[in-house]
């Protein structure tokens, strides 16, 4: 059976991770998926690879598409080993392929994995031709690496956006509109919250950047395709960019004999009393993760501790 079509002769031939539940320490309840994108045109294309623990399924999927080694361009829109980590199987299964790469990525690449690579390095607006299509190469740096870049088909109308607009979130349907809503967005604020809140501040222009192409469809790097709600997470990013606020009180606490969860808990109720919408929590219960998600759309935060931790 063939990886899923999901656009004409572009094949998502990533895998998921159903068993991951940390992430850098964050924490991944649903799971994760590492995305790789297969176009099957003139110039056969691969945008993105995967973890190394997941190389030879990578391999696997490729193959029921295409030869290995027919592969003509590997496009590495960021280098963090989830992202790139079957470089090498492929810089060897793909002996004719040019892998394009920004700067940056190039100088991690070799740090990560040594000089055994055909670059290409490309710059912030720049093309390739690869038969009806043509990629378009957009720098996303610091969103979230200094590497990072996301690859644009004028022809399908497809962004392929790496880290920005993902989720980590397993699921066997691959689109947004296939999968529970309320959990779907979720994800996609925790993501937000735990890997480009530092840089929120770049959200804008990056948008800004996006805002002139016509976008039919987002393919992240990590978690569901975008078609239906494209409009909704543009939304949602171009919000949390801009430190948009919801009007809640986030209480997080430790306690080690009880006396500060009361505290805690008599806040929360004099605040729900006043009409707020109070979300508690005890860190020594919650993933820090878990919290963020929360607390970046927040409007206030109130943090209680024992003494003995003080």
């Amino acid at each position: 059976m063939l990886p899923l079509q999901i656009a004409e002769n572009i094949y998502d031939v990533g895998v998921q991770d159903w068993a991951a539940r940390d992430f850098h320490g964050y924490k991944t309840e649903r799971g994760a998926t590492y995305n790789s994108y297969l176009i099957m045109d003139e110039k056969i294309t691969l945008i993105d690879t995967v973890k190394a623990s997941f190389t030879e399924e990578l391999l696997a999927n490729i193959s029921k598409v295409t030869p290995l080694d027919s592969i003509d361009y590997i496009v590495i829109n960021h280098v963090e080993p989830d992202h790139s980590g079957a470089m090498p199987a492929l810089a060897k299964a793909c002996p004719k392929a040019k892998f394009y790469i920004t700067m940056q990525g190039k100088n991690e690449a070799i740090q990560h994995y040594g000089d055994i690579f055909d670059f290409e390095v490309v710059k912030d607006g720049a093309t390739l031709n690869i038969g009806k299509r043509t990629l378009t190469f957009a720098s996303m740096a610091m969103l979230h690496w200094p590497d990072s870049m996301a690859t644009y088909s004028e022809y399908d109308k497809i962004l392929f956006s790496n880290d920005a607009f993902g989720q980590h979130y397993a699921t066997s349907k691959r689109f947004d509109c296939e999968v529970n809503q309320d959990e779907l967005f979720y994800e996609a604020k925790k993501y937000f919250a735990n890997i480009l809140w530092p840089y929120a501040k770049l959200i804008g222009n990056a948008l800004k950047k996006l805002g002139g192409l016509e976008i039919k469809m987002i393919a992240p790097s990590h978690g569901v395709i975008w078609t239906e709600h494209i409009l909704d997470i543009l939304r949602c990013y171009s919000e949390w960019g801009s430190g948009v606020q919801d009007g809640s009180l986030v209480i997080a606490y430790d306690s080690m004999w009880g006396g500060t969860e009361k505290l805690a808990r008599a806040i929360a109720r004099g605040a729900a009393n006043a009409g707020v919408v109070v979300k508690v929590f005890k860190m020594g219960a919650t993933p820090n993760s878990t919290v963020a998600a929360e607390l970046f759309t927040a409007s206030g935060f109130l943090a209680g501790s024992s003494t003995l931790n003080c």
